[in-house]
Formats: C-alpha cells, structure tokens, sequence
C-alpha cells in the first residue's frame, strides 16, 4: 500500500477538517474503508474528505463527531465552511431565512425550499457551470435547508411563481415529473401554499423573497443572474412588498394553480 499523502492542515479550512477526521481515525487503528462505514458513506469519500478536497456538509460531519466522539467539532467546522463558500451577498438572507416564521416569495424557478436533489443538481449545472464536486456540495447545502419543514412549527410560506417554469424542461421529463410531484406533495403541508402567474402576466427579471422573523422583524430578498441584496431597511422592505403585491394580485388561484400543476405532471407521464 502506498504512504498516506501528507497534507497540510494550514492550508484550508477543509484541509484542518480533513486532518481531524484523519487522526482520530489513525488513532483508533481504523481504515478508511471501515470509517466510511461507520458513518455511511464510501472509502473514496473517505480520501477526500481527509485530503480536504470534498468536504462534508454539516449533517454528515455530525456523523463523524458522533463516531469519533468530537462533541461536535466537526460539524461546527463544516457550519463555517458553508458559510464561506455562500456568496457574501446570500449569508445574511440564508441566515435569516432558516428562522423567519413566514415567507412570501415570487419566483421565476422553483424555489430552493422546494426542490428535489435531482432538479437542484440539474439547475445548477446550467447556472453555475463549476466542477462536478463543487456543484454537488452546493446542492448538498440547498437540500439540507429543507429540514425547516421539519421544525415542530413550521415556516408559513407563500410562493408566486412563473408558471413558464412548468413547461421549462429542466433535467430531462423524468427530473421535471419528479419535481412537480414534490410540489404537489407539499403542497398538502398546511403552511405551504403556491400560486402561479399566467402567461398573460408580466413577470420581473429576477426573484424576491420577503421574510418576517420571529420577533416580527421583516427583511426582503432580492437576486438576479450572479448578484442579490438582502435588507431589513424600513423602505426598502415595503418598497419590494408593493413588487410582490403587484404581482402577486396577478397570480392564479390557489385552486386553478393546483389544476395548472396536475395539468403539467400528466404532461410529463
């Protein structure tokens, strides 16, 4: 068997992560290939997380730290991680958005709380057009947010979206099938309720999100193609509510929105 490739812990915060991960492993005598059992995952997984060219997101450092009985150091390293590698113009909304209570949304794609792991990769492919591993680390972070549907009192959200991104075959007709069905089903979460805007509307070339928060604090989201802004500024948070009330005033019933939709997964069998 070869050497073990050296790695310097200095050299990134990953390679500091990987380099925890490989001691307490060494130490206990472990191979790789044992590890990644412990916590599910392969040997070559392993390597690269140890080399610190994959790191792993928070839930599966968690699993780590409770293998190799690191309190959470992991996981906390891996929290910081994701944090760097979001746009700085998204921190503040992401943060924000795993604890509002409530979210009015327009969006012209699916929204990131809603999508299936195989839309999101398909997605960001186009959008992003990075590294195979880097676009799987970014999807692993979008699903990740989902578990605020898991939350004993889960977020209201209210989501006005495009209805062109039902025919925008994104993925291929299988991935698309999967999604809207995914949209259906969450839609039978009283919280989540989703509305369409025609055709015949007009619709902005970007998205906006507006969040309250739980000590009634309101914010509002903005982003286009590669840039956003997230404010909590008085004005300009009742000037983008006007936006989304314009629009959302155009928007289909939640009824006819449900038909539409039932409508576009039977164009997809």
């Amino acid at each position: 068997m070869p050497p073990a490739r050296e790695l310097d812990p200095t050299a990134s915060l990953a390679a500091f992560l990987g380099h925890k991960v490989r001691r307490e492993r060494e130490r206990r005598g472990w191979t790789q290939q044992h590890l990644g059992e412990q916590v599910f995952i392969s040997r070559v997984r392993v390597t690269k997380i140890e080399l610190g060219t994959d790191p792993p997101n928070p839930s599966l450092a968690g699993r780590f730290d409770r293998v190799l009985g690191l309190e959470g150091e992991l996981e906390n390293l891996a929290k910081v991680l994701q944090n760097d590698q979001v746009r700085d113009y998204a921190r503040a909304y992401l943060a924000r958005q795993l604890e509002a209570e409530a979210m009015h949304d327009l969006w012209i794609v699916i929204p990131g709380l809603l999508q299936t792991e195989d839309y999101a990769g398909a997605l960001m492919r186009e959008v992003q057009a990075g590294a195979p591993a880097e676009i799987e680390r970014y999807v692993e972070r979008r699903i990740a947010r989902q578990a605020v549907w898991d939350r004993a009192a889960p977020p209201w959200m209210w989501a006005v979206i495009d209805a062109a991104v039902l025919g925008r075959v994104t993925g291929g007709r299988a991935t698309m099938r999967g999604q809207l069905i995914r949209m259906r089903e969450m839609c039978e979460i009283p919280q989540v309720n989703l509305q369409f805007l025609p055709s015949t509307a007009t619709v902005i070339p970007g998205s906006i999100s507006m969040l309250t928060l739980p000590n009634g604090d309101r914010g509002a989201y903005t982003e286009g193609f590669e840039t956003g802004a997230y404010t909590e500024e008085p004005s300009g948070v009742a000037r983008f509510q006007r936006v989304y009330d314009r629009l959302h005033a155009n928007a289909l019933s939640a009824d006819a929105s449900m038909n539409l939709l039932e409508k576009a997964i039977e164009g997809y069998s």
